[in-house]
This record gives C-alpha cells, structure tokens and sequence, in this order.
C-alpha cells in the first residue's frame, strides 16, 4: 500500500508541478505580451502641447503652400496673358495686312473676303475683350484657358487659310 500512496503522491505531486510550470510559462507570456501592448499605447498617446504643437505645423505648411499656390497661379496667368496679347497684336496685324492686301489694285476680292476679315476681326476683339476682363476665378481657369486658346487657334487657322 506504501508504493501505492507514495506513486500517488508522487503522481499528484507531478501534476501540480506541471501545472504550475503552464502557469508560470502562461503567465510569463501574459506579461510579455501586456508589456508590449501597454508600451504600444503609451508611445502611441500624445501630450496635448505635442499635438497642439504638431497641429499649428500642418496649418503653417499648408498656409505656406497655398501662397505658393497663389504665386505660381499669379505668375501661370501673367504669362498665359502676355501670351495672348502678344497672339492677338499679331492677328491685328495679320488683318490689317489682310486688308491693305484686299484694296490693292489688281486684286479682285469678293464680299465674302471682305465678310470672312471682318468676322475675324471681330472675334480676335471678342478675345481680346474676353482676355482683359478674365477675372483670375480658379474653379474656371482651366476651361477658359482650354476655350480660349481653343479660340485663338482657330483665328489664327483662319487668317492663314483665308487667300489658301
């Protein structure tokens, strides 16, 4: 019976030996992995000067961003202006070429030369007009840009295609 009570013990004792060692591993793992998670938090929680701090750093890069936003608009627009103009200075040009050429002597043009100079004069006004009364509005910069030299292309198309 001894050699029975002592295997018992010994076998209970074993058990509660293995359980504890489960324990102490599982309880080790716990606190490795609470370690980490809690450390993760912490690091990842801000002081609300840092934030603050972080915030008025945004709100300065994007302000400075947007002053260079304007200036590159400012300086796109007084190019693409002076551009024109200087487009528009050389279809006044062209026309008014057009028209010493229609009132020599020996060349016979009909009402539609005449018609077709006069639209174009009138529409390289139009966008001369459309140019200087163009209002800087962002949200249309793109579509006017795009119709304007749209415009211009086909005047200046016209103008040369006119005696063709």
């Amino acid at each position: 019976m001894k050699s029975k009570n002592i295997l018992s013990v010994h076998h209970s004792g074993s058990g509660h030996e293995i359980q504890k060692n489960k324990l102490q591993r599982l309880s080790k793992k716990s606190i490795v992995i609470f370690a980490i998670v809690l450390g993760s938090i912490f690091t990842s929680f801000k002081t609300a000067t840092q934030k603050d701090s972080g915030a008025k750093q945004n709100i300065t890069e994007a302000k400075q961003d947007l002053q260079e936003t304007k200036v590159d608009n400012a300086n796109e627009w007084l190019k693409f202006k002076a551009d024109s103009q200087a487009k528009i200075l050389d279809n006044e040009k062209r026309i008014a070429d057009l028209k010493v050429k229609m009132k020599k002597p020996g060349n016979t043009f009909d009402g539609l030369y005449r018609t077709r100079i006069e639209k174009l004069e009138a529409k390289n006004s139009e966008l001369k007009s459309k140019l200087n009364n163009y209002d800087g509005n962002q949200t249309e910069w793109k579509t006017f840009k795009s119709d304007f030299n749209l415009d211009m292309k086909e005047i200046g198309n016209n103008i040369k295609n006119l005696f063709r």
